[in-house]
C-alpha cells in the first residue's frame, strides 16, 4: 500500500471503489475502525460510505473485482484476506465508526473543547434568524457606531440588507485586513485634485483649432461624477481616443499622464477608506454575533468552523488538542477533495501534517481523492486550487490519475472528450471506456426562449419512451430550482398518467396547498379579506367565494386546526402532513401567524420512482441511463458582491473593494478581476462537466441558438448512436387508479356480534395507544418532561385520527411516572442510550425498545402497556440479555421489563 496517495479521479472512474478499498486494506493490515478518520461531504454520502464498506465485507470473496484490488493493495493472499473475513465484519460492525461529514467532525471538536471559548456544549445548529439577528444589531450600537454605519450607508449607496450581505460573505472567508483610518474628507480634496487636472486637458481640446465637435463634446464636463461618465478615461494614451487624435501633442499627453496619477491616488484612497470602513463595521457585527448565537445557544455551520479556528489559533494549545485527536487518528481517508475550503483545510492542516511526518515507528496513511473538473462549488467556498497545493507540498505524497470510466458508453465518453480535450488552460485527460455503443443527441431548440419553453422536450419525452426507454431510467437536468418547477408543473400538465418526482429545495411554505392552509389560518387569526381571496385563488376560486371557515381560535390546537382546515378544503397530502409536523414548533397560533414566513423546511417529493427532474449541482454523484439536459433558460445572475478576493494558490493576496473603473488605473486590481473571470469561466465549464457525464446510455441535449451555455464547448447539433433501450420493459410509468373501496351489504347483524366488534375495537385501540405510547418513547432524547411535551406534540400529530385526547393524558401521565422512577432516573442520567435499537442474532431481527451503556454495564429495557405480566415478556427479554451478552463480548448486562400502568410504573428485572 502506497501510505500517502491523492487519486485524481474522472467522473465515473471508480473514486467510490477505491476509498472502499483502502479502508477495508487498512483493516486488513490491523488498523482499527476507530483510528480511520473518513471525511466526506453529505450525510448521504457518508451513510452510502458506511454501507458499502459494510456490504464489501459481507461479500469479501464474491467480487472480483474488489477482491482482486484488496489483494493488490494489501499485499495479501486471497486465503490470509478471507481468514480474516468474519474478524473484520465484526470489528466493523461493533466499532464506533468515524466516518463523518467534514462540518460534523468541526463540529464534534467545538463540542469537546467549547469551555475554552465559552460556548455551551449543547448548542443547536441552524441558520441565523436574518430578520431577527439584523434588527437586534441595529438595537446594539452606541450612537456614535449607528453614524458610521449610516455615513457608510449613504457613502456607499447600499441598503443595510446588502451591507448585510457583506458581513456574511466575510464571515464566511473569515479573513482579516489591517484596518486603516482615512478621512472621508481627503477623498473629497483628491477629487478636485482630478478635476483640476482634467480642466488642462479640457480647456486644451477646446482651443485646439482642429478639435471636432465630437471632440469638444467629449470634454463637456463641469463636475467629477460628469468627468466620470467619459469613456476616454480609460484609454492607455489620449491619442487611442479617436476624436482626440487630430489634438494629440506631447503637452496634452503629459497633461492626460499627470490626470491618470491623480485618479489612480482618488481609487486607492477610495478604495481604501471603503474597505477599512466595511471591515469596522464587520467587526463590530462580527463580536455581536458571537454574543447574540451565545445567548440564543445555536451556531452556523460558518460560525462553527470560525470558532475552531478562533480556538485553535487564539485559545488553546494546538498540539495539545491535536495530540488528542492523534491518538485516535492514524489515518485520514478524504473524499471529494476539491470541495475542502480553505478554513476547514487550515482546522484539520495540522492533523495532515502530523500524520505525513512519517514516523517510521507507526502505521500512519493519508489518502485523499477528487476531480478539480468537478469542483462546481467555489460559491460555497471550496477551493479546488487545495488538491494540487497539498500534493505539491509534500514531496512523500503520490498523484494518481483514474481516467478509465466504467459509467457511461463509448459514444457519450467520445462526445465528451472531444468538447473538453482541447481547451484552453483546463486540465483534462482523455477519457477511457469498456463499454460500447450509446446515443447522442444535440437539438438546437429555438422554443427555450418561448413561451411554450418545453414542448420539445415534452414531445422528446415521448419518444424516447415508444423507443423502449422506461420513464423511471430518465432524469432530467435543469441549472436552477425554479426550472425544475416550472417544467414537473409542465410535464404533469402534459402527462397526467406519468410519475415524475423532483429532488429540489423548494420550500414547504412554497407549496400551493401548504400556502392556502396558511392563508386561512391568518384569515381565520386577522378576519381580513386579502388572506381569504388568497386563500380562493390558490384553491382555484373565483374571487369573492364566501368560505366556511368556522374555526374559534383556541378551541384546538394548532395542529388540529391545520389537519381539519386541509381536510375539509381537500389539501391533505404528504407536504401537509409534514407541515403538521413542522408547526409543533410555535407555541400558539399568534407565533404561527407572525413567524411562519420563516420556515425553512423543504417540500417533500410525491413520488419516490418515476422520471426524475433535478438541478445539475444536485445530480453531482449521481448517474442516469438517459440524461435530458437543458441549456441555461435564464441569463446567469451577475456578481453583485463589492469585494473581490484575491488568491496566490491558497493564500490571500489581497481583498479588494470592488469600484467602476478603478481596473484602468490600478494593475493589482485589474490582474485580480482578469483571475476572478477566468475562475468564474471555469466554474461554468466545470458545471457543463459534472451534467455531461451523468449519463450512462443516452444523452439528449437541449441548446438554445443564441447565448447559450454549450458556446463554452463550441457544441453543434448531431446525432451519435443508436438509443439504448431499457432492460426494464414493464410499463411503470401509468400511475395505477386508485381503487375505491364500497362495502357490501349483508344485513344487519345480531347484537352478540355487535359486541364482538366492539371487543374487536377495543382491541385495536389498546394496539394504537401502545403503538403510540412506544412512539413518543422513541422521540425522546434527553427523558426530561420538556422533552416529552414535545415528543407527545409529535405523537398527537401521528396517532390523533386513532387516538382520543384522554388518550394522550393517560400516555403522558404513565411516561411521567417514569421519568419520576428512581430507578430509571438513576440508570439514565449520564447513560449513552439508543432507542428502538435493531440487532440480528441467530438470523433474527429483533428491536429493543431502550438500550443503555453506562460504567462498561449494559442495560436493556422492555416496555409494556399490558396490565398483566406474561412468562412471554420474560422470555423476549431473556433473548435481548443473551444476544446482547454474545454481542458485546460482556456479562455486565442486565435486563429489565417496565411495565407502565395507569396509577403506576412497575420495573421488574429479568
Amino acid at each position: 500500500m502506497k501510505k500517502f496517495l491523492a487519486l485524481k479521479a474522472s467522473a465515473g472512474s471508480g473514486k467510490t471503489f477505491a476509498l472502499t478499498v483502502r479502508y477495508i486494506t487498512l483493516l486488513l493490515l490491523d488498523a482499527k475502525p476507530n483510528e480511520i478518520l473518513t471525511l466526506t461531504f453529505t450525510n448521504k454520502a457518508a451513510n452510502e460510505m458506511s454501507e458499502r464498506i459494510y456490504k464489501t465485507l459481507l461479500t469479501l470473496g464474491d467480487d472480483e473485482a474488489y477482491l482482486s484490488a484488496i489483494i493488490k493493495e494489501s499485499e495479501l493472499s486471497k486465503e490470509e484476506i478471507l481468514g480474516k473475513k468474519n474478524f473484520l465484519i465484526k470489528s466493523f460492525t461493533n466499532a464506533n465508526l468515524t466516518i463523518y461529514t467534514i462540518d460534523k467532525f468541526i463540529n464534534s471538536i467545538l463540542r469537546e473543547f467549547c469551555g475554552y471559548i465559552g460556548i455551551s456544549d449543547d448548542f443547536e445548529i441552524k441558520e441565523d434568524d436574518i430578520e431577527s439577528l439584523s434588527m437586534r444589531f441595529l438595537q446594539s450600537l452606541d450612537a456614535k457606531q449607528f453614524d458610521s454605519l449610516i455615513d457608510f450607508s449613504l457613502y456607499e449607496k447600499k441598503k443595510f440588507n446588502s451591507i448585510f450581505d457583506l458581513f456574511k460573505n466575510l464571515l464566511e472567508k473569515n479573513e482579516n485586513i489591517e484596518i486603516v483610518d482615512i478621512d472621508s474628507e481627503l477623498i473629497n480634496v483628491q477629487k478636485e485634485q482630478v478635476l483640476n487636472s482634467s480642466y488642462k486637458i479640457k480647456e486644451a481640446i477646446l482651443n485646439c483649432d482642429v478639435a471636432s465637435a465630437s471632440a469638444k463634446k467629449a470634454v463637456n464636463f463641469e463636475s467629477f461624477d460628469e468627468l466620470f461618465t467619459k469613456t476616454w478615461l480609460s484609454k492607455e494614451v489620449l491619442s487611442e481616443y479617436s476624436y482626440f487624435k487630430k489634438c494629440s501633442n506631447e503637452t496634452l499627453e503629459s497633461y492626460f499622464v499627470n490626470m491618470k496619477e491623480e485618479v489612480a491616488l482618488y481609487y486607492k484612497l477610495r478604495a481604501g477608506y471603503s474597505l477599512s470602513k466595511l471591515f469596522e463595521l464587520y467587526l463590530m457585527f462580527k463580536n455581536f454575533k458571537l454574543s447574540f448565537n451565545k445567548n440564543k445557544n445555536y451556531l452556523e455551520f460558518n460560525d462553527i468552523s470560525n470558532l475552531v479556528y478562533e480556538l485553535l489559533s487564539t485559545k488553546i494549545d494546538k498540539e495539545f488538542l491535536y495530540f488528542r485527536l492523534d491518538s485516535k487518528f492514524s489515518h485520514i481517508l478524504m473524499d471529494e477533495f476539491q470541495d475542502t475550503s480553505l478554513l476547514q483545510y487550515r482546522i484539520l492542516e495540522p492533523l495532515i501534517k502530523e500524520v505525513l511526518s512519517g514516523d517510521a515507528t507507526k502505521f500512519k496513511t493519508f489518502f485523499y481523492v477528487g476531480d478539480t473538473k468537478q469542483s462546481i462549488y467555489r460559491f460555497r467556498g471550496g477551493k479546488r486550487e487545495l488538491f494540487d497545493y497539498v500534493a505539491n507540498t509534500n514531496d512523500s505524497l503520490e498523484v494518481e490519475v483514474l481516467n478509465t470510466n466504467y459509467r457511461s458508453c463509448e459514444h457519450v465518453i467520445n462526445f465528451v472528450n472531444s468538447l473538453f480535450v482541447n481547451l484552453p488552460s483546463y486540465e483534462y485527460h482523455d477519457q477511457l471506456t469498456i463499454r460500447k455503443g450509446g446515443y447522442v443527441e444535440v437539438i438546437e431548440d429555438k422554443e427555450l426562449i418561448e413561451d411554450d419553453k418545453f414542448a420539445t422536450v415534452a414531445s422528446r419525452i415521448a419518444s424516447l419512451i415508444k423507443e423502449g426507454v422506461n420513464s423511471n431510467d430518465i432524469a432530467i437536468l435543469t441549472y436552477t430550482n425554479s426550472d425544475v418547477l416550472n417544467i414537473y408543473n409542465y410535464l404533469k400538465e402534459k402527462f397526467p398518467s406519468l410519475k415524475i418526482s423532483t429532488e429540489m429545495t423548494s420550500k414547504l411554505i412554497n407549496q400551493e396547498n401548504v400556502k392556502a392552509v396558511i392563508n386561512a389560518i391568518k384569515y381565520i387569526y386577522f378576519k381580513e379579506d386579502i388572506y381569504k381571496e388568497n386563500l380562493n385563488a390558490l384553491i382555484g376560486n373565483e374571487i369573492l367565494t364566501n368560505l366556511a371557515m368556522n374555526f374559534e381560535v383556541g378551541k384546538k390546537t394548532l395542529q388540529e386546526m391545520i389537519k381539519d382546515i386541509a381536510t375539509s378544503l381537500k389539501l391533505i397530502d404528504e407536504n401537509v402532513v409534514k407541515f403538521i409536523e413542522c408547526s409543533t414548533v410555535y407555541n400558539n397560533i399568534v407565533d404561527f401567524v407572525y413567524e411562519i414566513d420563516k420556515l425553512d423546511a423543504v417540500m417533500e417529493n410525491s413520488e419516490s420512482s418515476g422520471l426524475q427532474i433535478l438541478t445539475i449541482f444536485k445530480s453531482k454523484g449521481l448517474e442516469f441511463n438517459t440524461v435530458i439536459l437543458l441549456d441555461r433558460i435564464k441569463r446567469k445572475n451577475s456578481d453583485k458582491s463589492s469585494l473581490l478576493f484575491e488568491y496566490d494558490s491558497v493564500e490571500l493576496k489581497n481583498i479588494f473593494y470592488k469600484i467602476k473603473g478603478y481596473e484602468n488605473y490600478n494593475k493589482q486590481y485589474a490582474n485580480a478581476v482578469a483571475k476572478e473571470k477566468a475562475l468564474s469561466l471555469e466554474d461554468e465549464i466545470n458545471i457543463l462537466y459534472v451534467a455531461l457525464t451523468r449519463a450512462k446510455n443516452n444523452m439528449i441535449i437541449f441548446k438554445k441558438e443564441k447565448s447559450s451555455v454549450f458556446d463554452i464547448l463550441s457544441m453543434k447539433a448531431l446525432k451519435l448512436g443508436q438509443v439504448i433501450q431499457s432492460t426494464n420493459a414493464s410499463i411503470n410509468y401509468e400511475k395505477k387508479e386508485k381503487v375505491e373501496y364500497i362495502p357490501m351489504n349483508l344485513g344487519l347483524q345480531e347484537k352478540q356480534i355487535s359486541k364482538e366488534k366492539d371487543l374487536d375495537d377495543n382491541m385495536l385501540h389498546s394496539k394504537y395507544f401502545g403503538i403510540a405510547t412506544h412512539f413518543c418513547l422513541e422521540m425522546m432524547n434527553d427523558f426530561t418532561l420538556s422533552d416529552l411535551d414535545y415528543c407527545l406534540n409529535l405523537t398527537k400529530t401521528r396517532y390523533s385520527n386513532y387516538l382520543n385526547e384522554n388518550d394522550f393524558i393517560n400516555i403522558k401521565n404513565r411516561i411521567t411516572a417514569l421519568l419520576k422512577n428512581s430507578l430509571f432516573s438513576e440508570l439514565i442520567t449520564d447513560a449513552k442510550f439508543i432507542s428502538e435499537q435493531a440487532l440480528v442474532y441467530n438470523g433474527e431481527i429483533k428491536i429493543i425498545d431502550l438500550l443503555l451503556y453506562k460504567d462498561e454495564k449494559y442495560y436493556i429495557f422492555d416496555y409494556k402497556t399490558t396490565k398483566e405480566k406474561s412468562k412471554e415478556h420474560i422470555s423476549q427479554v431473556s433473548y435481548y440479555k443473551k444476544a446482547i451478552k454474545e454481542i458485546a463480548q460482556s456479562d455486565e448486562v442486565f435486563s429489565y421489563l417496565v411495565y407502565l400502568k395507569e396509577n403506576e410504573v412497575l420495573i421488574d428485572e429479568v
